[in-house]
């Protein structure tokens, strides 16, 4: 009978140790933190048309048109130090692309040249070949992705996506989705306006200059905010120190104004049409030098951007 007894409590207490044990296991495993699925987000971009070349793509919004020469787009990216470049090839075909390809990317400051084997690229409305690609850009080392690709109607275009050695393993991929959105339409010339419509969309432009023939210093600054809803808002402030051959006299002004911007076509130029508010309307002749966008006769720098939303 004590056997009995004695065997039925050491049964019990294994199975009380067991329960603990698992009660301490459970309470572990409630404890730690339920591993979540990654969400994918997805990068903010925007869609830039070029109805005059006759294609168009979805640029991160990091991304802007900087400069137009001849047949090259530059798109830049401050931020990651990125570049992309597109160059209008027409009569581009596949038996041609491949020898584009070989042959790289080469213009003023540019050497671009492929590195890796020729991976094919079906894209809306068109095809094409794309390779990895190295280089230099203005001095600066460049890892990348060079692409060929052709449309109908002999439509062709060389594509150049990447960003500086150290950037470009997390920039990859997004050179990648912006490749495979790029879409070849109808060329349509006569809408290069627009490219400027693109550029200053959600730009802040500043320009520092002299006035007067008794000033000396930096003595004006001029800046503009352009937002994409097509609203401005400009700043001009003026600080000079004149001399009339007995004394100096120092005088300091400013003035802001907003409104309303558009971009008109007339002839071969662009002309950027501000309605102010309060004030009469303004017009500038549109143009470019050294890669920076000139207003009339004064050159423009960009700036961050902190009073349009996104």
């Amino acid at each position: 009978m004590n056997l009995i007894y004695t065997q039925k409590r050491l049964c019990l207490t294994l199975l009380l140790i067991a329960l603990s044990f698992l009660n301490a296991d459970f309470s572990a495993s409630a404890a730690e933190p339920k591993n979540q699925p990654r969400v994918a987000v997805q990068e903010q971009t925007r869609t830039y048309t070029d109805r005059s070349s006759g294609f168009s793509l979805e640029l991160p919004k990091d991304f802007r048109l900087s400069s137009e020469q001849g047949d090259l787009l530059y798109f830049q990216s401050p931020k990651r130090k990125g570049t992309m470049i597109v160059r209008t090839v027409p009569g581009l075909s596949l038996r041609t692309v491949q020898d584009r390809l070989r042959n790289g990317l080469h213009a003023e400051a540019i050497s671009i040249n492929p590195t890796g084997s020729p991976e094919s690229l079906q894209l809306q409305g068109a095809q094409g070949l794309m390779m990895d690609a190295s280089g230099n850009i203005q001095g600066r080392e460049l890892l990348g992705k060079l692409a060929g690709i052709f449309g109908p109607n002999g439509q062709g275009y060389m594509v150049l996506i990447g960003s500086v050695h150290e950037r470009w393993i997390g920039f990859r991929n997004t050179a990648n989705n912006m490749i495979d959105s790029f879409k070849v339409t109808r060329a349509e010339p006569g809408f290069e306006h627009e490219r400027w419509e693109y550029r200053l969309a959600g730009a802040h432009l500043l320009h520092y200059g002299k006035q007067g023939n008794y000033t000396n210093g930096a003595v004006y600054a001029q800046e503009y905010h352009f937002c994409r809803d097509r609203t401005f808002q400009s700043r001009f402030n003026t600080a000079q120190t004149q001399f009339d051959g007995w004394s100096t006299y120092t005088s300091s002004t400013g003035r802001k104004s907003k409104g309303t911007w558009s971009v008109s076509p007339e002839g071969n130029d662009a002309y950027l049409i501000l309605v102010n508010k309060r004030g009469p309307q303004q017009m500038f002749l549109l143009s470019e030098r050294e890669g920076r966008i000139v207003m009339d006769n004064a050159p423009f720098q960009f700036a961050t951007n902190t009073l349009c939303p996104d």
